[in-house]
C-alpha cells in the first residue's frame, strides 16, 4: 500500500497516483495514524482552479487532502463497507485498526469481487443447464 505524508509536494502525489494507476492516496502521520486522504477529484479541483502564477509555488498534501475521511476496520463486514461507501458516495475507505492504517478498500476491489462472484455464478448455471440437458437426452 503506498501512503503520503501531510508535508510531501502535491506533484510526489499525483506522479504516484499515475506511476501506479490509482485514484486515493491516504496520508499518514510519521506513527502511521491516518490524517487524511488524497483523491483525484481533489487534484483535478486544484488544477482547474489554479493560475500561472499559482502552478510556480509548491503546493503540499496537506492543503489539498480531505481530512477526517470515513473509515473500515480489517473486521468490518464486506457488506457494511459497501453500503457505507454507497450511501457516501465515496470511492473508498481507509482501513485502519488500532488507531492505524493498515489498508484501503476501493470501488474497484468490489467491483473484482462482483465480477468474480458473477462469472462464477453463470459458470454454475451453464453447467447445471447443461446436466439438466444431458439428463434430458439420456
Amino acid at each position: 500500500m503506498v501512503s503520503l505524508r501531510p508535508d510531501d509536494l502535491v506533484d510526489l502525489a499525483a506522479s504516484v497516483m499515475d506511476w501506479r494507476h490509482i485514484r486515493h492516496v491516504p496520508v499518514e502521520d510519521e506513527e502511521g495514524h491516518l490524517v487524511g486522504l488524497v483523491t483525484h477529484r481533489a487534484l483535478l479541483r486544484l488544477l482547474s482552479r489554479r493560475t500561472q502564477a499559482e502552478s510556480a509555488n509548491a503546493l503540499t498534501v496537506r492543503e489539498i487532502m480531505k481530512t477526517d475521511p470515513l473509515t473500515v476496520s480489517s473486521i468490518t463486514p464486506t457488506l457494511d463497507a459497501m453500503e457505507l461507501m454507497h450511501g457516501n458516495r465515496v470511492g473508498c475507505l481507509p482501513v485502519v485498526d488500532d488507531g492505524q492504517l493498515v489498508g484501503i478498500v476501493t470501488s474497484y476491489d468490489f467491483l473484482d469481487a462482483s465480477a468474480r462472484l458473477f462469472k462464477e455464478q453463470l459458470t454454475a448455471s451453464a453447467a447445471h443447464a447443461n446436466r439438466r440437458v444431458n439428463a434430458h437426452h439420456a
